[in-house]
């Protein structure tokens, strides 16, 4: 066969394999549509697998909106998910990381037959590699790469992360519906230059704001791994915007503060009240991470009730009267949503209703009937990481 030929059949089988998605793809819809229940990846019904499913989680004070998804789910499916808990991935100490640990010990487990990574922090892909090398049958799912997403791509089976061009449009405009004129972003070298999930969500968030009319201003912040910690990490947050006064490159109080790291969300709501600032968004869209730090706001009885989480949030930051910032919330529970379908997709895998070549349409009908809401959407990441979907459903709520 000549190179000319060996194309040619490259481009057929590539049109052929597109082709067999798109009619997956609705053959699914068209089913959920009709109500059907069939068996196998149907979304109208779960089968839970022989094996379990074991489902890693940083603590709840580092992301609650995942740890008590990870609950739920153990409290849905008893004999079938396994909780595990890891310390705060922000908070180095010697030796491997817990998360490295416990994935090596579940994988020798011959009743666990896959790992869910509910947020894949940092050292996610050593962990892994680890668990792989104790079980190289062993199925891993992550859900949101700390770490570089085609590291974690190559990794795991599959994975899943925020719409970032989609949620990026979201935030920007609600903070300019806040009265936005500037937009910080506050983000840490081990986000922007080694993953390009949030390369990209920065590169979304200024176009974002280019397009609102919004000046857009990038800062470089200490990352909460260093020996400074998570304390230093706030510290510098708090003297780098008044720099930024200082400097003249912000000016007023229409001021829009975000962040990539997780760990820094308190101090930016405190630099917001006492000036007057805005708040959006933390640094995942969720509901559940930055203000509960700040506040003290009861947890509904279900993770996904966030309108109940949100009436809570008015009552104790509307009872804040020394505080002077804007504050909006996420109205949806995303992070929940794709540990949800993430859990599915493992059944399904692990069952053999999922495969390589039906993962597409399986995976996005998964994610729809787990989301449940029109406005929910998930795609394929690139063309290039194949087993990564992106996932969001607009929509925030201003508080104050």
């Amino acid at each position: 066969m000549n190179h000319s030929t060996k194309i040619k059949s490259s481009v057929i089988k590539r049109i052929i394999a597109a082709m067999l998605a798109f009619v997956l793809v609705f053959g699914l819809a068209a089913c959920k549509d009709d109500g059907q229940k069939a068996t196998g990846s149907d979304v109208g019904k779960i089968v839970a697998s022989e094996k379990k499913v074991a489902v890693l989680v940083a603590p709840e004070a580092q992301y609650p909106e995942d740890y008590r998804a990870a609950a739920e789910l153990a409290k849905e499916y008893p004999d079938k998910v396994v909780i595990k808990e890891y310390a705060d991935s922000r908070i180095l100490k010697a030796g491997n990381p817990e998360i490295m640990t416990i994935s090596e010990e579940l994988a020798s487990d011959p009743e666990i037959g896959a790992i869910i990574y509910a947020r894949a922090t940092q050292f996610t892909s050593n962990a892994i590699s680890a668990a792989k090398a104790k079980n190289p049958n062993i199925v891993t799912v992550c859900v949101e790469p700390e770490e570089s997403v085609e590291k974690i791509s190559a990794a795991a089976n599959l994975v899943f992360c925020a719409d970032w061009a989609k949620a990026a449009k979201d935030i920007v405009a609600t903070a300019k519906e806040q009265g936005a004129k500037y937009f910080v972003v506050f983000s840490i070298n081990r986000h922007i230059n080694e993953n390009p999930l949030l390369m990209n969500a920065n590169g979304a968030i200024k176009t974002a704001c280019d397009e609102a009319g919004i000046t857009y201003i990038y800062e470089n912040s200490v990352d909460p791994i260093y020996s400074s910690g998570i304390k230093g990490s706030r510290q510098y947050i708090k003297e780098a915007v008044a720099r930024l006064y200082n400097n003249g490159d912000i000016e007023g109080a229409d001021v829009a503060l975000f962040s990539t790291d997780s760990s820094v969300q308190p101090a930016l709501i405190e630099v917001a009240n006492s000036k007057g600032l805005i708040y959006t968004c933390p640094s995942f869209p969720t509901a559940y991470n930055g203000l509960g730090e700040v506040y003290e706001i009861a947890m509904p009885e279900k993770i996904s009730d966030v309108d109940k989480y949100i009436e809570n949030v008015k009552g104790s930051a509307g009872a804040d009267t020394q505080g002077k910032a804007r504050i909006a919330t996420y109205k949806f529970p995303l992070a929940a949503t794709l540990l949800k379908s993430a859990l599915h997709c493992a059944f399904d895998i692990l069952n053999g209703t999922m495969t390589a070549e039906t993962m597409a349409g399986a995976t996005v009908a998964r994610a729809e009937n787990a989301a449940d809401n029109k406005n929910f959407t998930v795609v394929p990441y690139s063309t290039d990481l194949t087993n990564v979907f992106a996932a969001y459903c607009e929509g925030f709520e201003i508080i104050k």
